[in-house]
C-alpha cells in the first residue's frame, strides 16, 4: 500500500469516526429532549389533574351533555352583583304611549339610555314564564285568561293589543341578549324556582345580566340555593319586615315602597351590608332626593330620570 493511499484511508477513518461521534451525540440529545418533554408532561398532568377531573374531560365515561352541563354551571355562577349599571331602572320598560312589558316599551327604555329594565313574569300551567304584569291577560290582550291556567301552547298564540305576541321570558332574553340588564320580578305566589331556573340554565351565558326580585322570600331563597351568585332582591311594602330581612345573609338587596324611605333608613340598610332600591318613583324631585341620600337604585316610569341622573353625576364630578 502506498503512503498516499494509506493517508486517504486514515482520512476516511477519521471522518467515519467523527460522523459516528456526531450521531451518538445527536441521539443522546434527542433522548434527553424526549425525556424532558415526558417529565414536563407528567408534571403538567400531575398539576392540572384536579382540573381535568373536575371538568370530566380525562375519561371517556362522561358524555358531551354532562360536560356542557358542567360548563353551564360555571357560567351561571358568574356573579351578577357587580354589573355596571346606572341607578335608574325602567319600570316595565318606559311605556309612555306604548304597552308596558312589551318590546316597544323595552326599546323605548334602551333608546333613552336606560338598559336596566324591570319586567314582570308569570308561569303558565306547564311552567313557562311569560312577561306580563297582571296574572290575567284582560288588560294587555282583552282576553279573560289567567296565565297559570293555560299551557304554553295556548299562550304562544296570544296577540297583545299592540300587535306583539305575548312574550316568553326566554324570547326577551334572546332578543336583547347582553344589551339589557334584566330585573325580573317573579309574580307567582308558589315557591317553585324551576320555571325561572329552566330559563337561567337555558341561557347560562346571560345569567350575569339577570337580577331577581319578588315579594316571595321563599321563592328567591330557593333560587339563591341553586344560583348563589345571582343578585336577589326582596320587595317590601311592610315596614315590619325590614329588620328581619336585614338578617338574611343570602339576600343582596331590599327594594322598598317609597313611603318607607328616609335618609336614616337608607344608611341603616347600608350598614347592614345590603343595597336599597326604591319603587315606584315618578317624581323627579323625589328621585333627586333619594339618589342624593345614597339609594342604590330607583325604579321609575320617567325616562327623564336618566337625564337627571347624568346631570347629577356631572355636577358631582
Amino acid at each position: 500500500m502506498t503512503k498516499e493511499l494509506a493517508k486517504k484511508n486514515r482520512k476516511k477513518a477519521i471522518k467515519k469516526k467523527v460522523r459516528r461521534h456526531r450521531l451518538k451525540r445527536g441521539i443522546r440529545k434527542s433522548i434527553c429532549a424526549i425525556a424532558g418533554i415526558a417529565c414536563a408532561a407528567g408534571a403538567y398532568t400531575w398539576i392540572m389533574r384536579p382540573v381535568l377531573i373536575q371538568t370530566h374531560t380525562d375519561t371517556a365515561e362522561y358524555q358531551t351533555d354532562e360536560i356542557l352541563s358542567y360548563a353551564n354551571e360555571r357560567i351561571l355562577n358568574t356573579t351578577s352583583r357587580k354589573l355596571s349599571r346606572i341607578p335608574v331602572i325602567a319600570h316595565r320598560g318606559f311605556s309612555e304611549n306604548v304597552l308596558d312589558n312589551s318590546y316597544a316599551a323595552f326599546d323605548q327604555a334602551m333608546s333613552a339610555g336606560c338598559p336596566q329594565i324591570e319586567l314582570d313574569v308569570h308561569a303558565s300551567s306547564d311552567g313557562v314564564l311569560y312577561v306580563n304584569h297582571d296574572p290575567n291577560l284582560k288588560e294587555c290582550a282583552g282576553l279573560d285568561w289567567n296565565i297559570k291556567d293555560h299551557s304554553s301552547a295556548e299562550l304562544d298564540g296570544i296577540l297583545m293589543k299592540n300587535g306583539e305576541k305575548l312574550h316568553r321570558l326566554s324570547e326577551v332574553l334572546e332578543r336583547y341578549r347582553d344589551q339589557m340588564i334584566y330585573l325580573i320580578e317573579l309574580k307567582d305566589e308558589n315557591d317553585d324556582p324551576m320555571p325561572f331556573l329552566d330559563v337561567a340554565y337555558g341561557h347560562a351565558n346571560l345569567a350575569q345580566n339577570m337580577q331577581i326580585q319578588s315579594f316571595n322570600a321563599d321563592l328567591i331563597e330557593n333560587i339563591h340555593k341553586s344560583l348563589p351568585n345571582m343578585f336577589v332582591q326582596l320587595l317590601i311594602s311592610d315596614e315590619a319586615l325590614i329588620d328581619e330581612a336585614l338578617g338574611w345573609q343570602w339576600l343582596d338587596s331590599l327594594a322598598l315602597d317609597q313611603k318607607l324611605i328616609s335618609q336614616d333608613r337608607i344608611d341603616w340598610i347600608h350598614r347592614n351590608g345590603k343595597e336599597v332600591w326604591i319603587w315606584t318613583v315618578d317624581n323627579l324631585d323625589d328621585i333627586h332626593k333619594y339618589l342624593s341620600w345614597g339609594a342604590d337604585g330607583v325604579i321609575t316610569d320617567l325616562d327623564s330620570a336618566v337625564v337627571l341622573y347624568k346631570e347629577m353625576s356631572q355636577n358631582a364630578s
